[in-house]
């Protein structure tokens, strides 16, 4: 990978010296005194989108939301404005139908009917089909609790079902229905938002009827690992960002600070060692979900990393520790692969994100020489993770397995998204003004790096595919990196039409081929996904191509947005070549503005 050498920002390059891990699984990056700061900002101050329907209710995204980007392109902004206006939906809240399974039984209440703690164990399967959705649970390295012990209390709870507590009985559903969810994942993937076998949604009541119960909202014994799965859950079974799923880590944030999760357990001596690393795990994850899930809303994150202490997990394997464990052992190199290893990688990176992201909303002007700094620790921190969990082209991971291979795609999707939204600001500025030309490089590159990664992830995850078996994680979280990486695109190919000056023919070429691919991703996906359809569209505009899209009954409508006898803005390029870098480590051709492996 070759270095990006625009001063003042660091390089881009894969080859910077490792930093030391951080202690804090909240951040590890020091705080910026921006009111030291203020005077000498260059910062373009950035109000983000703001949008009303006809009712007068507003609906804001900062940003660094991919719909803040699309909105920045005045034709494409016209579009979007003409088809809400066209839009004869009515706006007004309609209740669902309270079997509707699609809503989020625990925020609206929809569906939800009152039962006996007798009738909800009587919903158990039995035990051999139960065992296999558990296996399978435990088989996809998702839970932020212990195996060990869950084996214990699983075997305890066929003993005396009654004698479970009603919370690790609602921890049992969360668990068998997550199982279900993977064991049905190729047909869940290509149904639609609603999608769910009847076991799935009987599975989501009961998870919800046993919240409940156990009055969930005074916290308490495995009442976050519960609230963490339930809105796992939620948020597998859409293929869009629902602003819905959103308020539910709002509930699951507050209980989490009021159980004291923020603070380390060390100060606690009531908190035993095995109790407190179990405490850290859970952090770590809520911790992650707020600003991985704060990005897909549009919106800044809720928790305050400098109110929290708590350490970040130790690497160790779940039979290492126990209830009896006075004293944790040491962490085992990072060399060695355990349950916690990804847990920590991610929170590592994220922690680094939530700054940036934090940047992106902050209100106050700040100098340019802060993204250099920030973008340092970003890449410092995405080259001091394990080995086994940074990014290798697929013709070199023959030997792994579809989990760590989407793991590192994960990673590296995520680092090159923090990248555009760290720079994102400039994007505009950076088109006349050479002083940010590394800015627009930045943004450029990893756009093009992410949709790349799209497109792995659309073959490889076919039945035939290497991810196949992982493709049910594939999550709207993702699809909202390919939306801004598109968005980013997007904006680069209306800059050209209007000075091609702004890259040269050749990353022009390569731009273009890239998103008449990813056009077709999303086109496959417009029937069941709102976001693909804007996908689509934006696309078909910026591209002038004519979009056939599937109807309702099966047949294809051909739609243009363009008047007639528009022609292809991009004639030359209507037959791109497929390129597939991510496969191999290949040389590149492109410019000093292409994407640098």
């Amino acid at each position: 990978m070759q270095q990006h050498t625009a001063p003042p920002a660091p390089a881009t390059s894969d080859n910077i010296p490792i930093s030391e891990s951080p202690t804090s699984s909240t951040s590890s990056v020091p705080a910026m005194d921006i009111q030291a700061h203020t005077a000498g900002s260059s910062v373009p101050l950035d109000g983000g989108c703001m949008k009303f329907d006809r009712l007068g209710t507003a609906n804001y995204v900062g940003s660094p939301h991919w719909a803040a980007v699309l909105d920045s392109i005045t034709e494409l902004k016209e579009h979007f404005e003409r088809e809400e206006e066209l839009c004869h939906m009515p706006t007004d809240f309609t209740p669902p139908d309270p079997g509707h399974s699609s809503w989020p039984q625990l925020l609206y209440g929809y569906g939800y009917q009152w039962a006996t703690k007798a009738e909800i164990l009587a919903s158990i399967p039995p035990r051999r089909a139960a065992d296999r959705l558990v296996s399978r649970y435990f088989a996809l390295d998702i839970s932020p609790g212990e195996s060990t012990t869950s084996q214990r209390e699983y075997d305890q709870f066929w003993k005396d079902p009654s004698a479970a507590p009603i919370m690790w009985v609602g921890l049992l559903f969360t668990v068998m229905c997550l199982g279900e969810l993977h064991q049905h994942a190729p047909a869940a993937m290509d149904s639609t938002p609603g999608m769910s076998t009847l076991s799935v949604d009987t599975f989501r009541e009961r998870i919800v009827q046993c919240l409940m119960m156990g009055k969930y909202s005074k916290g308490g014994p495995y009442v976050l690992e519960s609230l963490i799965q339930h809105y796992m859950i939620e948020h597998y079974l859409r293929q869009d960002a629902e602003f819905e799923i959103w308020i539910l880590l709002g509930m699951l944030i507050p209980i989490s600070l009021r159980m004291g999760l923020h603070r380390d357990p060390k100060h606690f001596t009531e908190i035993s060692a095995f109790a407190g690393e179990m405490r850290r795990r859970v952090w770590a994850t809520i911790f992650q979900y707020d600003v991985g899930f704060s990005a897909l809303a549009g919106l800044p994150r809720v928790i305050k990393p400098h109110q929290c202490d708590t350490e970040e997990p130790r690497n160790l394997l779940d039979s290492d520790f126990d209830e009896n464990t006075r004293e944790l052992p040491p962490s085992r190199p990072e060399s060695e692969a355990t349950p916690v290893l990804f847990l920590l990688a991610k929170n590592r990176t994220i922690s680094v994100g939530g700054v940036i992201s934090d940047l992106a909303h902050d209100t106050r002007p700040y100098p340019y020489a802060e993204l250099s700094r920030v973008e340092k620790l970003l890449q410092d921190t995405r080259n001091s993770l394990p080995a086994s969990l940074r990014w290798q082209p697929l013709s070199q991971s023959i030997i792994q397995g579809p989990q760590a291979i989407l793991q590192r795609v994960y990673l590296d999707i995520f680092s090159h998204r923090m990248q555009i939204i760290l720079y994102k600001k400039y994007l505009l500025a950076s088109m006349t003004q050479s002083q940010y030309h590394h800015a627009r490089e930045v943004c450029l590159d990893s756009a093009m790096r992410i949709l790349e990664h799209q497109h792995l992830l659309d073959e490889e995850t076919e039945l035939d595919g290497r991810l196949s078996s992982v493709r049910w994680t594939y999550s709207s979280i993702i699809n909202h990196d390919f939306m801004l990486a598109v968005s980013v695109l997007c904006f680069y190919i209306k800059r050209y039409n209007e000075n091609n000056k702004v890259v040269d023919q050749e990353t022009f070429q390569k731009i273009t081929s890239l998103l008449r691919k990813s056009h077709q991703i999303w086109l496959r996906s417009s029937t069941a996904s709102n976001e693909a359809q804007k996908a689509v569209q934006a696309l078909s505009i910026v591209l002038g191509i004519q979009t056939q899209v599937p109807g309702e009954d099966g047949e294809i409508t051909r739609c243009s947005h363009f008047s007639d006898g528009s022609a292809d803005l991009f004639p030359q390029f209507s037959n791109p070549a497929a390129s597939w870098p991510v496969y191999q480590d290949s040389t590149r051709i492109l410019t000093q503005t292409a994407l640098r492996l």
